[in-house]
């Protein structure tokens, strides 16, 4: 195997900030998807379900929904699948420094684990569920909502009218 160069402590300084810079980046882009995912949601969702839309446009807006809903969860893991590789090789990094000093991986998770944000029925509700898995699965709620809408105003579309 050939020689590695040598990187001077300042390359290695701006790498791992270039990187830690990327992490958060990608952390950023995960959450911004489903929020604008809910919104174009909550427009088709107007048009699908209003007294006053033709079949064809509930259809069709619920076809929508369901691609939107395809895309948001593929592109939502995309971004988490770039913001966990910079998380490890951030960890792994940071394996040379003390405990103390290591921010990313499993020592930052077992610290923020032992903070409770609140301490009734919130934490034994919510916290447990890790976001990521919540916000797919509640994505794909909406894109299975869609296929029922398709399937009423097909079989029932009296349902829909006031």
């Amino acid at each position: 195997m050939p020689d590695q160069p040598t990187i001077d402590p300042e390359e290695r300084r701006l790498i791992y900030a270039t990187v830690a810079a990327r992490r958060l980046q990608w952390d950023s882009l995960v959450w911004q998807v489903p929020v604008l995912s809910l919104t174009a949601q909550a427009f088709l969702y107007t048009i699908a379900l209003g007294p006053e839309s033709s079949s064809a446009a509930r259809i069709t807006s619920a076809v929508i929904s369901i691609v939107i809903t395809a895309l948001s969860v593929t592109l939502m893991a995309r971004h988490r699948q770039g913001e966990i590789t910079d998380t490890q090789w951030l960890a792994k990094y940071e394996t040379s420094l003390p405990q103390g000093y290591r921010q990313h991986g499993r020592p930052w998770q077992e610290r923020r684990d032992l903070h409770q944000p609140d301490r009734g029925v919130f934490r034994l509700l919510v916290l447990p569920w890790p976001a990521f898995r919540t916000w797919v699965v509640g994505l794909g709620i909406f894109g299975l909502i869609s296929c029922l809408v398709i399937v009423a105003a097909i079989i029932r579309p009296e349902l829909f009218t006031r």
